[in-house]
């Protein structure tokens, strides 16, 4: 299986070498012309290459989208620890401005967020982030809560060992599995996010693109021109499949 994951990688470097070409670069002869021995994956409404958009867009959507969990994650990791370990007020407080943030559709805090900030890469990244945070303070909370009750921490305490050091340095190593999976759910979910707000116009505006966006030009000409459609909805589909798949794998081990 892996000899067949690392031919499959060496022919798609090969196919990117030879067919890539300027993302932006315009020619009105090229307007909507089906896959060719040029163009792969043929030409978007512009004459541009789409091949070469949806690489270049899977470098904005994918960095988008593992940034913002990754910054989500960490800072669930955080709040979720301190919550997760002294209960209390802390995690009353904690709770309180999570069930806020949750109560609240996904779209509307990146729509609020979006306004505030304007359209671009950093503002997606932020609302993204702010999408996320409750859902990775909700699991790391939950597994600290569950790992302080356990005997080694007991045995811990009764040596004297700070509060800080006890959860940085022998809880949370026991939970470094499912905080990955969480890691790798949260990327998934934030790649649709992100292809979502693109989508409705509240991405990274043109000529910058990202699979959102690319989809968004293409919903006009998806009977004239279907592969300038299709090419990055599979594009989204694939990817997010195959880190379901690692989710998948993670949770078994």
């Amino acid at each position: 299986m892996r000899k067949v994951n690392y031919i499959l990688l060496t022919l798609f470097i090969i196919v990117c070498i030879f067919y890539y070409q300027d993302p932006y670069a315009m020619e009105e002869s090229r307007i909507l012309i089906a896959p060719n021995l040029k163009n792969i994956l043929g030409c978007d409404n512009l004459g541009r290459d789409i091949f070469s958009r949806l690489l270049l867009g899977s470098f904005y959507t994918l960095s988008i989208a593992f940034l913002s969990v990754f910054l989500a994650v960490l800072t669930g990791v955080v709040i979720g620890s301190l919550a997760g370990y002294y209960g209390g007020v802390i995690d009353w407080i904690v709770m309180s401005i999570v069930e806020v943030i949750i109560s609240i559709p996904s779209i509307l805090i990146a729509l609020g967020i979006i306004i505030i900030l304007g359209t671009g890469f950093h503002s997606l990244i932020v609302a993204i982030f702010v999408i996320y945070i409750p859902r990775c303070v909700n699991v790391i909370r939950g597994l600290v809560k569950k790992e302080k009750n356990m005997e080694y921490v007991v045995v811990v305490k009764t040596y004297g060992v700070s509060n800080f050091r006890i959860i940085y340095r022998h809880i949370l190593p026991n939970i470094l599995k499912p905080i990955s999976v969480a890691f790798t759910t949260g990327f998934a979910g934030a790649i649709l996010t992100e292809a979502g707000l693109g989508y409705l116009g509240l991405g990274i505006q043109p000529p910058y693109p990202t699979w959102g966006n690319i989809l968004n030009q293409s919903q006009s000409y998806f009977l004239s021109a279907p592969w300038f459609t299709l090419a990055p909805g599979l594009a989204i589909i694939f990817t997010v499949y195959q880190i379901k798949k690692l989710e998948k794998r993670g949770r078994k081990y």
